[in-house]
């Protein structure tokens, strides 16, 4: 029997976390800035004798700056939302339910950031260990740790709830029992098997998408995009129901059960399509190819002239 310990103070960690999401906002802004001010497009030589590759680059840095205007739109949004959060007592069911609530989009918004430098990585060819490594990050690692985190936020919510109930109990002992919460009925356990679970889909992920024979559809860093901004916006309305609650309000288990849910359903989509998409695009496509296949004929490049 694993009896559970007194928590400690949920606000304490809700303010180092929008302490976190304020300083990677603020490393967001800056890498937006700077990559705003690179130019989309290949020199004019360049653009003049091989039009595909400045196409690339254009596609590229839209893809880039969509993905990091929306993770630091995400960012700042969980900063302000974990800094409402940390204001409420040391032992606020709120900021518990609050916490879990945030754990997807704060996630997504992390994760965002290494996709983004994968993403901007994807043109140069001597990066593609960078690369392997980014797939491996955000397509197993990254979702799998957020999924524990956020598993582990829905026992939280249990313990504290225990505690609170025996704290009120007159000459009744409760013991809260930890062990009890892995079955499958539990919310710790259903989060422990959505885990297990998106572990088997991520490693099958990145073996089917290891050397893919196309380039990756350009619609998928726009879904992601949307998938980081729009999992912060969402957070923001369950934030504001926990402003209308008491103080000692905690999830109930099916509100905490379809939190799992959704949080492994935009987890795993974000981590299948990050598998698919971190490629070097030269893997996929020689540049220069048509999109038919064809390759196209031999263009003769302008010999800079010397001085006499």
């Amino acid at each position: 029997m694993v009896v559970a310990e007194p928590l400690p103070n949920i606000s304490a960690t809700a303010g180092l976390y929008s302490q976190i999401a304020g300083v990677l906002a603020g490393f967001a802004f800056t890498a937006l800035l700077l990559y705003l001010n690179r130019t989309p497009d290949t020199p004019e030589q360049v653009e003049e004798v091989d039009p595909p590759q400045a196409d690339e680059a254009t596609r590229v840095h839209r893809q880039v700056t969509v993905v990091l205007f929306n993770t630091l739109g995400a960012l700042i949004i969980c900063a302000v939302q974990y800094g409402v959060l940390a204001g409420g007592s040391p032992d606020s069911g709120n900021s518990f339910s609050g916490t879990m609530l945030n754990g997807p989009a704060f996630s997504l918004a992390i994760l965002g950031m290494f996709y983004a430098t994968a993403l901007a990585a994807a043109p140069f060819g001597h990066l593609a260990p960078m690369l392997a490594s980014a797939r491996i990050l955000v397509g197993a690692i990254g979702p799998v740790i957020a999924m524990l985190l956020i598993a582990s936020a829905a026992l939280d919510i249990y313990i504290n709830g225990c505690l609170a109930r025996a704290a009120t109990s007159q000459g009744t002992t409760t013991v809260c029992r930890t062990d009890t919460e892995v079955a499958l009925d539990r919310p710790y356990g259903f989060g422990l098997a959505l885990t297990a679970l998106m572990i088997l889909i991520g490693v099958v992920a990145l073996t089917v998408f290891r050397k893919p024979t196309r380039p990756a559809p350009l619609w998928i860093p726009k879904v992601m995009a949307h998938l980081i901004i729009g999992a912060a916006a969402i957070t923001t309305f369950g934030t504001v129901f926990l402003g209308t609650r008491p103080v000692s309000y905690l999830l109930p288990d099916p509100a905490l059960v379809a939190v799992l849910i959704s949080a492994f359903a935009i987890l795993t989509s974000f981590a299948v399509m990050a598998a698919r998409s971190c490629h070097h695009f030269q893997d996929a496509q020689p540049a220069g190819a048509h999109r038919d296949g064809a390759t196209p004929p031999p263009v003769q490049r302008p010999i800079p002239r010397t001085p006499a």
